[in-house]
């Protein structure tokens, strides 16, 4: 039987110190960030009495790697210590610095080969390094300023050689856009709700009036797809024939049809819409169909707004399942986060993180994110998280956009928010990130009766 624990946690403080095996042979860095290498901390670079030459390599280079000194000197970056020749610290960092929202929590990896290291902040806005290897998470200040820069410096030692290599974060300006703003035709754009990506570079969004629509990088409408009913939430997902051993998956938009009170897949390619389920083990049907969040192994999790619920329709046995009764509570959005097994449900006022267990029931959900009054009626309607484990909330009825800091445990709050953005895309819903030439660090949404796509560049891939 085909079972995923459905996202891998994310790679937060992983350590992962190595050889550089790519670096010069002479030694010299070559990552792209700063790198200013010093003399033993004790004092300047020894030239002290060379060991006999019979206990070097037979091969060995005066002013190589390992090899005696030359005259005191060393070829290259190696440094003279105690009579041979030793490379100091190696840094492998990114090309490029970081530009993020204030707010995000920062992942930052740099490949460092020493015998010890640390880090320290040395300039920008006061923040905290979390972590102690070269994979280190760094927060934000949400009240940094565009423009302003955190410089980051790891300190290393190897061969009593110090160096040090400078990581700088610069804070982004947020800016919102319309992205189809040049779309005006209902047969081409309706009441947008759903929106995701393929792998072919195409953006497809979902009209309530009955169809999805296909657009490119440039904004242009391309195609679309008649899907009879009131089609809603859709994610593209793997589908396997349930009950059907060594086959391939295929690749196919999994969509949520309100009117149809089903779960439906659309071949993009063909036109093709094929029922993939509408009732519940146990009888019964599915409902109003709000939201699909395939798991990548053919199962599918669905909301039922209206009738507060959450079910699991089995990618093997080709069941649906009730996972969670949420009576009252308006589940929504959907997402998966950077913890295995755990699904979390955007509902009136809150997030809730619910665990899915070894026997695929759910255990006793937990609120994970209170982001607005209950009694306010504003309700998750979009969930994405990024590489960072940054969760960003649309609550379309508030016309507000919000972030919170991943939380391993417990609750998180919300650090930032962005209300009423723009005209016609302030009304965020279905947030998904972009892929390919829609930019992975790209936040898209849409705006439902406004008949629009909003999107904001954060910075921070997808996770």
């Amino acid at each position: 039987m085909r079972r995923l624990a459905f996202i891998t946690t994310v790679g937060l403080l992983l350590a992962a110190c190595k050889d550089d095996a790519n670096s010069d042979e002479d030694g010299a860095d070559t990552s792209g960030g700063s790198v200013d290498d010093g003399s033993d901390p004790t004092g300047s670079p020894s030239s002290t009495t060379m060991p006999s030459s019979t206990t070097d390599p037979i091969d060995c280079v005066p002013g190589a790697e390992d090899c005696e000194c030359l005259d005191g000197e060393c070829i290259g970056e190696f440094m003279c210590i105690e009579g041979l020749c030793k490379p100091g610290p190696l840094f492998e960092g990114d090309d490029e610095d970081p530009e993020v929202l204030a707010g995000l929590v920062v992942p930052i990896n740099v490949d460092v080969t020493a015998d010890e290291f640390s880090w320290s902040q040395v300039d920008g806005p006061a923040t905290e390094i979390i972590g102690e290897g070269p994979s280190i998470l760094v927060p934000v200040p949400p009240d940094a300023a565009a423009g302003e820069v955190i410089t980051l410096r790891i300190t290393a030692v190897r061969n009593t050689i110090q160096a040090t290599f400078d990581v700088r974060i610069v804070v982004r300006e947020a800016v919102f856009e319309d992205f189809l703003a040049g779309i005006t035709s209902i047969e081409e754009l309706g009441t947008s709700e759903g929106i995701d990506f393929d792998d072919n570079g195409n953006m497809w969004v979902v009209s309530t009036e009955g169809f999805i629509s296909r657009f490119g990088v440039d904004a242009t409408f391309q195609s679309r797809v008649d899907v009879p009913g009131q089609p809603v939430g859709a994610l593209f997902g793997r589908y396997f024939e349930p009950m059907v051993d060594d086959q391939d998956p295929i690749d196919v938009l999994f969509v949520a049809n309100a009117m149809n009170a089903s779960i439906e897949r659309v071949n993009t390619n063909s036109g093709a819409v094929t029922l993939v389920s509408d009732t519940v083990e146990g009888g019964g049907t599915i409902g109003t169909a709000n939201f699909v969040l395939p798991d990548g192994d053919g199962n599918v999790y669905v909301s039922n707004r209206t009738g507060g619920q959450v079910f699991r329709y089995d990618g093997y046995d080709g069941v649906t399942r009730l996972l969670v009764d949420l009576p009252g509570a308006n589940p929504n959005a959907l997402s998966f986060g950077p913890d295995a097994n755990v699904l979390y449900v955007g509902t009136i006022g809150q997030v809730l993180r619910v665990g899915v267990l070894p026997d695929e029931t759910a255990a006793e959900p937990e609120v994970y994110l209170d982001f607005a009054d209950v009694a306010s009626g504003w309700e998750a309607d979009g969930l994405a998280f990024d590489e960072g484990g940054n969760l960003w909330v649309g609550a379309p009825n508030g016309s507000t956009l919000y972030l919170a800091r991943y939380a391993g445990t417990g609750p998180t709050t919300v650090i930032r928010e962005f209300a009423d953005v723009g005209a016609n895309i302030s009304y965020f819903t279905s947030l998904r990130f972009g892929n390919g030439g829609f930019g992975d660090s790209v936040l898209y949404w849409t705006g439902l009766a406004n008949r629009t796509v909003g999107r904001l560049e954060t910075g921070l891939n997808r996770l």
